[in-house]
């Protein structure tokens, strides 16, 4: 896809703009392919310690089961994920303001477990209800528009 996108565009390189898991994944393309072709990395609701506690106990109600294995704080993944840093611009949106196994967190990803050492960091303050949760509503410009806005401005910033 990067391949296809950079070929497309006539760009050397692009951005990845992920959320969730997406940014794990997209954290292992960069650690495997390294950055020739990837500029820099926005990362949304991304678990990049892992998850833990009820919502790695229940996250296979919701998800695939590999990839809730995969995620789970202490997995091969995750060991992987976390032993290398990228050397490009790293940009993390942590989602705050819901509580999960009383600690502070986005409804599904702890706020500790989303913070990435030698990213930029973003805090959005929000809530979850019972029939949302601020992991996926982060994602909506109407509720939410700094995200959209840090975004925005992460894309303009020039290295």
């Amino acid at each position: 896809l990067i391949n296809e996108l950079t070929k497309s565009t006539g760009r050397k390189k692009v951005t990845i703009v992920s959320h969730s898991m997406g940014g794990l994944v997209a954290r292992r393309y960069i650690q495997l392919f390294g950055t020739n072709k990837v500029d820099k990395l926005i990362m949304i609701g991304t678990p990049n310690q892992g998850i833990e506690g009820s919502i790695a106990d229940y996250c296979s109600i919701l998800g695939e089961k590999p990839e809730c294995d995969d995620m789970k704080s202490d997995s091969l993944f995750m060991y992987k994920i976390k032993r290398d840093t990228i050397n490009i611009p790293v940009h993390m949106i942590v989602g705050k303001g819901c509580e999960t196994d009383n600690q502070n967190s986005d409804g599904i990803v702890l706020e500790k477990n989303a913070m990435l050492e030698g990213a930029n960091n973003y805090i959005i303050n929000g809530t979850c209800s019972k029939v949302g949760f601020l992991h996926i509503e982060m994602l909506d410009i109407d509720k939410y528009p700094e995200v959209y806005n840090i975004i925005k401005d992460t894309l303009n910033q020039t290295q």
